[in-house]
């Protein structure tokens, strides 16, 4: 995808975050947590030019669904891509360090998932703070690149 669209997704994400209840609406609230987390991790791969900056959409690791001149779309077998899941794919060889702290961030969102949305935990005021802050990270990550590149 294309920074501006992975930046316009996040927003739209984040706008939406501050009409749930993080309690009330957990399953949603954390879901739209963590892919506009994941969002923000795609932009930034892009910014800092780990991965490319393309009009393809990923969908399995590396596969990209390709648009075609005659407007059909292909599937082609390409390097990385989006990650769908911090880790998952995982980014081959080494990482600027913003992108290491944003990793960090999203593993501690990632790591209430299964417990809360699967029924194992019930998510407490302090699960909503630990994600809060998490995607808080995050975002001062994501700024800090979008303002680097504007210079």
């Amino acid at each position: 995808m294309k920074i501006t669209s992975h930046l316009d997704k996040f927003r739209r994400m984040t706008d939406l975050l501050t009409r749930l209840d993080p309690i009330d609406d957990f399953g949603l609230w954390y879901w739209t947590s963590l892919t506009a987390g994941t969002t923000a991790y795609n932009a930034s791969l892009h910014l800092t030019g780990v991965t490319r900056e393309e009009t393809v959409f990923s969908t399995i690791p590396g596969v990209h669904v390709v648009p075609q001149e005659d407007g059909t779309y292909a599937r082609e077998l390409r390097g990385p891509g989006d990650v769908s899941h911090v880790g998952w794919p995982a980014i081959p060889g080494p990482l600027p360090q913003e992108l290491v702290d944003m990793e960090a961030a999203l593993h501690t969102l990632e790591q209430h998932r299964d417990p809360c949305l699967r029924g194992y935990r019930e998510p407490t005021a302090e699960i909503v703070t630990e994600c809060v802050n998490s995607l808080a990270s995050v975002t001062s990550i994501l700024e800090a690149l979008t303002e680097r590149r504007r210079r």
